[in-house]
């Protein structure tokens, strides 16, 4: 009998499976079963099963190799015919080669060798707070394999699978697990969250710094709530002169710094991240500037319109960003920005802003409305997930608007390069938590991280994960406070102050406001509030009109704030005094320029009686 040698080399890059063996140069059938056992840890116990058949009554495997960049392989095993098959590792420093060798034979056309490898990695699991994340990576050579099938079992507490891709075949439940089956997975790998929501604590310092020697005024970005993340601020010190919130959704403080003075502002604060919309935030608004050319987003340029031309989806657009551009692990310094263009000029020197600079610029170069988000990304792997921005390890990350489903979707091709194609375009995760966003203008507001002198290296970013996030309770106030004219309070004219006291925001407030039947009440339709923020105070004028009489009465005027998402309601009564019509349009400046109308004309009309009696 002929006996000829055959080793079949299986190769297992980190999240990229390829094999080296091809159908039409390997004279066997395999086909492959591999089951993946999560544990609480995150641990998953890989058990691959292959049956390899002989197409040729003279070849025969006796030796078989991996190859693997899996940073993690521990208690690794191999059996057949329940029987100990000899393994050995050798490590380059770049990968590690396992070798199988056989000490029977299987020969025969027909014959099956059935053998178990077994191993443990870290790898392809992560878990964070209350989110499981699973990648099993893709066959690159999936026609060296009659047939793959893959079963995944996971710890019952996570649940099913919130999102996965592709499909299960089966999900079925036993007394501590979920298993999650593919009979026929073919060449493709699996994406799995299980998990709807996860929970991050964090710590923020912005360094202000006036040098001058007068008063200044600073403003910085706190992290806002999106559709997918709610916040609750447990303390924010000093408290700001003013919050706001920008035509992009940022939550923008201000604070007056005095002369030749440093201020550290510190922001505690809890995360909540969901796969599904939060019903209480409304989308953002779409914006003309959503798709106009700006610094570093060149969508005018001839060399980017040449590549959309012929792009016809957003997703078209997503992975000529992830196949073209290369991450640079060389952070030995900050780099610069370089904008979409530049980043063309040199692909393989690219970090996060460069991929995310590049889609934004794609996708408004075809019209399509995009933004760049600035954060941080939770990471246990740095190689995998990279956070590049600048020394607080930020991510940036871009977002575009789906015409379709009318809503602003996120994106990371950055990580889908790094983590060799994890699907971040149709299968978003629950680790990215906004900081500011860019969709007016391409460089501000910055993200916290992005505040303090170019000699501080402190670490002004600190996250972690939550266990449990505050059940949030409206305790909102109102007060009614006279307004004055040169000092004397005007009759029937009042700021309606309304006040958060809480570290959250609270949408769509109405007020209610009711006095005696002969009170008109003016501006009461500016009283719906969109949006009350995290310790805000919003003055809205106010004016209580009298409809019988010219002068001033005394009466009781009841105000009732709800809440309508949290079922909240507050109800003041107030001592007002009404005022005569036309109080609404008495100030200071209307006053001012009544009175110098006024006595111009006295001028001019006592000027004319004097000359008028000398003509006499």
């Amino acid at each position: 009998m002929l006996h000829q040698l055959r080793k079949l080399f299986f190769t297992l890059c980190l999240f990229l499976s390829v094999s080296s063996i091809r159908a039409a140069e390997t004279p066997f059938s395999t086909a492959l079963h591999t089951t993946y056992t999560v544990s609480k840890s995150g641990i998953t116990k890989v058990e691959r099963e292959f049956k390899i058949t002989n197409l040729t009554a003279t070849q025969y495997i006796t030796e078989y190799s991996l190859k693997s960049h899996l940073s993690t392989i521990e208690n690794l095993t191999a059996k057949s015919n329940n029987k100990d098959v000899p393994t050995n590792i050798l490590d380059d420093g770049l990968s590690r080669n396992i070798t199988l060798k056989f000490e029977d034979e299987v020969v025969g056309e027909g014959k099956t060798r059935t053998f178990l490898l077994t191993y443990e990695t870290e790898d392809l699991t992560s878990v964070v707070g209350q989110v499981l994340e699973l990648h099993i990576p893709k066959l690159a050579d999936s026609e060296a394999y009659t047939q793959r099938s893959v079963t995944i079992k996971t710890p019952l507490n996570y649940g099913k699978a919130t999102r996965i891709n592709p499909e299960p075949e089966t999900t079925s439940y036993s007394d501590s697990q979920v298993i999650t089956s593919f009979p026929d997975l073919g060449g493709s790998g699996v994406t799995a969250l299980f998990g709807s929501t996860q929970i991050f604590t964090s710590t923020l310092r912005y360094h202000l710094e006036n040098s001058s020697s007068s008063i200044g005024v600073a403003q910085i970005a706190l992290p806002p709530d999106t559709p997918h993340q709610k916040m609750y601020y447990q303390v924010l010190e000093p408290a700001s002169n003013q919050i706001k919130v920008d035509p992009d959704g940022n939550w923008i403080a201000t604070y007056e710094l005095q002369p030749n003075t440093a201020l550290t502002i510190y922001l505690t604060m809890d995360t909540l991240l969901s796969l599904e919309e939060l019903s209480d935030v409304p989308q953002p608004a779409v914006l003309d500037a959503h798709t106009k050319n700006q610094k570093y987003w060149e969508t005018g340029n001839s060399t980017i319109l040449d590549i959309v031309k012929d792009k016809n989806t957003v997703e078209e657009l997503y992975q000529y960003v992830v196949t073209t551009l290369s991450y640079s692990a060389d952070l030995s310094s900050i780099p610069p920005r370089k904008g979409a263009v530049e980043a063309l000029s040199s692909p393989a020197e690219s970090v996060c802003q460069e991929f995310t600079d590049l889609f934004v610029t794609l996708a408004r170069a075809k019209g399509v409305p995009a933004r760049r988000l600035t954060g941080f990304a939770y990471s246990e792997d740095s190689e995998l997930r990279p956070l590049s921005l600048q020394a607080d390890v930020l991510h940036a990350w871009p977002e575009y608007f789906d015409q379709e489903q009318r809503r602003w979707h996120s994106v990371d091709p950055t990580w889908e390069n790094t983590t060799g194609g994890v699907d971040y375009f149709n299968n978003f995760d629950l680790n990215h938590i906004v900081f500011a966003i860019n969709g007016e203008s391409s460089t501000t507001p910055y993200a916290a991280g992005s505040y303090k002198p170019e000699d501080f290296e402190t670490k002004d970013v600190e996250v972690s994960a939550g266990n449990s996030f505050p059940a949030l309770i409206p305790n909102l106030s109102v007060e009614l406070i006279p307004q004055r004219l040169f000092n004397i309070n005007v009759p029937g004219s009042y700021l309606l102050r309304i006040i958060n006291s809480t570290g959250a925001a609270w949408y769509s407030l109405k007020t209610e406001i009711t006095a005696e039947e002969n009170v008109t009440i003016l501006n009461q339709g500016a009283t719906n509030v969109p949006v009350i923020l995290p310790y805000q105070s919003l003055d809205i004028p106010i004016f209580f009109i009298n409809n019988k009489l010219e002068l001033p009465q005394e009466h009781t005027a009841l105000i009732n704030l709800i809440s309508p998402n949290h079922e909240g309601k507050t109800n003041t009564s107030f001592n007002v005094k009404s005022g005569p019509k036309g109080i609404q349009f008495l100030d200071e400046t209307n006053v001012a320029v009544g009175l110098v109308a006024g006595f111009t004309l006295v001028t001019l009309i006592a000027g004319s009686l004097l000359v008028f009696r000398r003509r006499r």
